[in-house]
């Protein structure tokens, strides 16, 4: 019962929300679903090729309606992430966003980098910047090194 009404509480959520954001957002959880399968079904040597143009970078400078639309872009994928039932991190979400991206004719770069954990383990990150601002996976803060760079 209590999975119900949360059910009907984010339903409810859902439809206040703007008519575009809507779709986007349906969008990105469409996206999410679709590149989490890809990420796990296809080499990523065959992925590579559909993310981007590699060891290439999108320009830092773009105009502020591309900054407007990251804008856009990030809450929807953000908010796509927390409610699907398989996972999305941060790969997911950067592929998911940079294809959004550039359905509007927005360029942008995605990063993989690597560093290791306080455990001696290694860990991975992705991340993707559109200009100077990073829509998902932060601006590298952490100290990832980066072993690649893809740009649509």
């Amino acid at each position: 019962m209590q999975k119900l009404l949360i059910l009907v509480r984010k339903l409810k959520t859902f439809l206040t929300i703007d008519r575009r954001y809507k779709i986007s957002f349906v969008k990105a959880y469409i996206y999410t679903g679709i590149v989490r399968f890809l990420i796990l079904f296809i080499p990523f040597k065959k992925l590579s090729r559909i993310i981007g143009k590699s060891k290439e970078e999108s320009p830092m400078k773009v105009n502020d309606e591309a900054y407007r639309i990251a804008k856009e872009v990030r809450w929807v994928v953000t908010k796509a992430a927390m409610h699907t039932p398989w996972e999305s991190k941060c790969l997911v979400q950067s592929i998911t966003a940079q294809k959004m991206m550039k359905e509007k004719g927005i360029s942008t770069t995605l990063y993989l980098g690597v560093k290791k954990n306080s455990k001696g383990d290694m860990t991975a990150h992705s991340w993707i910047r559109c200009g100077e601002y990073y829509i998902t996976g932060g601006s590298n803060e952490e100290g990832y090194g980066v072993v690649a760079k893809f740009s649509n």
